[in-house]
Order: structure tokens, then C-alpha cells, then sequence
């Protein structure tokens, strides 16, 4: 018989971007481990970036997704796509974050609790997994183990209290927060968590968790997604470097753009046998102002495209460029792009915090490049170094028993295991 487990996802497919694709994945997975997962999601209106391909792989197995509507701000007022100034991105989010607690999606708790209850007073569900960010889904959950006494398993995609992107106006905003996630916590039976730096995170600030109540399940990477045929595009004899991803807040390419161009100052000869490739969406300033530049045809923009081309993007290059900056807890992160870059087995150049939880991986990892994100000078001779080992056909491959480790089929199966522990734990 198999077991049903309650999904509460904000951020699910057919909505884009790193950020869904953990949830994604494992619900992809636990159909193969025995468990019915049911997904709890809004109906999205607005949004950055689409990807029915993710959402395809989930409905070929048959997985229930349950939609509602919802009152937050961002589906109700903003159309994200419109929001083209990071300026003014910057300052909706600053507002948002003063007046919506534990954030702006809020407005989904009512009509998602609505339709939860209805579930679970019809079906019995073994567990319920919700994921966060947003927060709000943590309280969801909570509330519902509240009603029903279904386990409750929060997994932390990102820490809550004090993450890299959080803002609070006043002391008292901090402490509304904090307070919040006492509460979810308390009313957890497990937590998840992608790093060791978020876990001992939790900890520290919430003494009454026990070591053995998280579990690190780290980000990864689906194996299926790179058993694809294309025909590569690129030159064998020009070096091209990639990256995949969104660019936001701290996260921005000035400092890599910077060195770039330094680098072909200094040596010209290297211009026309380099290439960089951004897949994703790209910065409208930063894009400006590298086709004002001498350098263009150097550089290449794709946009948004959907998952499995993304993954063609990256085995269609020799390095990898991973950006992680933070001025607020930079050690936590280690982005779920890393994972699936590592998942190539390719060269990573990573501008990431020395001491932090993406350094960590990347020694570990084998093939890699690391630098303090702002140093301009060293982004500089990493290229070169790199470019070195290119034309020698020196490149390292990462480490295969460390990469086999993330593959998303694995992970589900550590997942599986605490909800089989979780269950047993209130029998």
C-alpha cells in the first residue's frame, strides 16, 4: 500500500528557475520509493520564468497537483515581468518586507489552508513536507499539524532568520520573525536542510532543536536531465565559459565583467579565442553596457530557456562560472546551481566566499577555481590560469564518487527514509 504524503510548495512548476526544482524532483522521485505525494501549489498569474518542461515530467507520472489562488501582492498586484528595474525591485521588496510577515506570499495562507482541510479531512496522509522559502508555507504546515497531528517535515531551502536577502526595519520586526519560526519549529517533527552552515544556523538560534532533529539533505542534480544527443556548438580551439542562472540584489556580474576586460586589455591575443555565455536572465544595465563595448563578440545571451536546454548550455562548455555574494551570512550558501553544475563533472570558476558552505563542496569537488567574488585581480589570473590548462588540454574533471553522491534519485531516497523514521517515531 502506498504511503501519501502532502506537498506544500508556493514555488512549483509550471513556475522557473532554480528555486522550484528541488521540490520538483524529489516529487518526481517518491513515486518510485512507494509514496503518493499530493502537491499543494498556488495558480500562478505573474512571474519571472515559465517552465512547462519541469512541469511535463511531473504530470507524465500521474502526480496530483492541487492550485488555489492567492491574495499575496505579488500575483494580485505586481506583474514581475514588468519589473524590469532592479532598483525598483529592490524597493518593493524593502516594503513588502515591512509590512508582510514572515513575508509576501502570506496572502496564500488562507485559501491554501482552505483546500488543505479538505484533503485531510477526506484522505489520510502519512506526512506533510512543506518547503520553504517562502515561510509562509512552513506556517501552513503548522497549522495544519495543529488540526490534524499529521508529522509535520520542514525542509530550508535557504535559512529563515537572518538569510542573505533578509531585511528588517526595526529590532521589533526581527522579533516578530524570530518568533514565528519558534513556533513552527516547535510544532515540527523534523527539519531538513541543504548545508551544515544552515543547520548549526538553527541551532544557534534555536537551542531547544536537538542535533538528530535535522537532517542535511543537500541540493543535487537529475541524471535523466543530461542523458540527452545534441550536437555541441561549440569550437574546439576557443575556451567557453558559462553561466546559468539569474542575477539579483548582490549577485551581479560586475566584478567578472570587470576582470574580463582587464584580461583583454592586457592580452588582445586572447579575445578572439575566449567565449562567455550567459543562459538566463541577464541584467539590462550590465547588457548595455557590454554592447557598447569593444569586446561584444565575445559575449552571448540566450535569455530564459526551459531546464533541459539549460543543461545542454552547460555540457556545451569547458568551465562553469558560479557567482555566490552575500554581505549578510555568506558562509550559509552553497546555490542549487552548483549542484547541477557539479553534476557535469566539468571545471568550475566559483567568485564565492573562501569559508563558505559552496567553497567547502568545491575542495572536496575536485575541479575548481576559487576566488573571493570582489577580487577583480585574481578573477583576472584564474582566467588566464585557466585558459592555460585549455590550450595544454589539462582541464581537471570533478571527482566521480563525489559528484554520484547529489544525484536526485539518491537524495529522494534519504527523504524517504525520514518520513519511514518520522512515521515510526509517532506510531
Amino acid at each position: 500500500m502506498k504511503r501519501k504524503v502532502l506537498v506544500i510548495a508556493y514555488y512549483f512548476p509550471p513556475m522557473g528557475f532554480s528555486g522550484v526544482q528541488r521540490t520538483a524532483k524529489f516529487v518526481k522521485y517518491l513515486v518510485e520509493f512507494g509514496w503518493e505525494p499530493t502537491v499543494l501549489t498556488i495558480r500562478p498569474k505573474y512571474y519571472y520564468a515559465f517552465d512547462d518542461v519541469l512541469l511535463k515530467e511531473i504530470e507524465e507520472r500521474g502526480i496530483r497537483i492541487i492550485r488555489t489562488g492567492s491574495k499575496d501582492p505579488t500575483q494580485k498586484v505586481f506583474n514581475q515581468k514588468k519589473i524590469k528595474s532592479d532598483f525598483f525591485r529592490k524597493i518593493l521588496n524593502r516594503i513588502s518586507q515591512t509590512f508582510f510577515l514572515p513575508d509576501n506570499k502570506r496572502g496564500w495562507m488562507r485559501p491554501a489552508l482552505k483546500e488543505a482541510r479538505k484533503l485531510l479531512s477526506s484522505e489520510t496522509f502519512d506526512i506533510i513536507f512543506a518547503t520553504a522559502p517562502p515561510y509562509t508555507d512552513f506556517r501552513i504546515g503548522a497549522q495544519l499539524k495543529k488540526e490534524f497531528n499529521v508529522p509535520l517535515i520542514l525542509d530550508y531551502r535557504d535559512a529563515w532568520l537572518d538569510d542573505g536577502l533578509s531585511f528588517y526595519p526595526t529590532p521589533f520586526h526581527r522579533w516578530i520573525v524570530k518568533s514565528m519560526e519558534r513556533k513552527v519549529l516547535h510544532l515540527s517533527d523534523k527539519i531538513v536542510t541543504y548545508t551544515r552552515q544552515i543547520k548549526e544556523h538553527i541551532l544557534k538560534n534555536y537551542p531547544f532543536i536537538k542535533q538528530d532533529e535535522i537532517v542535511i539533505i543537500p541540493h543535487g542534480y537529475d541524471e535523466e536531465d543530461f542523458n540527452i544527443n545534441f550536437v555541441p556548438s561549440k569550437s574546439p580551439n576557443k575556451l567557453r565559459i558559462t553561466y546559468s542562472g539569474a542575477f539579483y540584489d548582490e549577485r551581479t556580474p560586475k566584478f567578472f565583467l570587470k576582470a574580463v576586460e582587464q584580461l583583454f586589455i592586457e592580452r588582445p591575443d586572447l579575445e578572439n579565442q575566449m567565449e562567455f555565455y550567459f543562459v538566463g536572465n541577464f541584467p539590462k544595465k550590465y547588457y548595455k553596457k557590454i554592447q557598447k563595448s569593444k569586446f561584444k563578440s565575445s559575449f552571448n545571451f540566450t535569455g530564459y530557456v526551459d531546464h533541459k536546454t539549460n543543461i545542454q548550455y552547460l555540457l556545451d562548455s569547458d568551465v562553469l562560472w558560479l557567482m555566490i555574494r552575500h554581505s549578510k551570512n555568506p558562509h550559509l550558501y552553497a546555490t542549487s546551481k552548483l549542484f547541477e553544475y557539479i553534476g557535469t563533472g566539468k571545471p568550475i570558476l566559483a567568485c564565492v566566499p573562501e569559508n563558505g558552505a559552496a567553497a567547502m563542496l568545491l575542495k572536496d569537488y575536485g575541479a575548481s577555481f576559487v576566488v573571493e567574488p570582489e577580487n577583480v585581480e585574481e578573477i583576472k589570473n584564474k582566467l588566464i590560469e585557466i585558459f592555460d590548462l585549455f590550450k595544454k588540454n589539462q582541464l581537471p574533471s570533478g571527482d566521480k564518487e563525489f559528484i554520484q553522491q547529489f544525484e536526485r534519485k539518491k537524495l529522494t531516497q534519504e527523504l524517504v527514509k525520514i518520513f519511514q523514521f518520522t512515521m515510526r517515531d509517532e506510531a
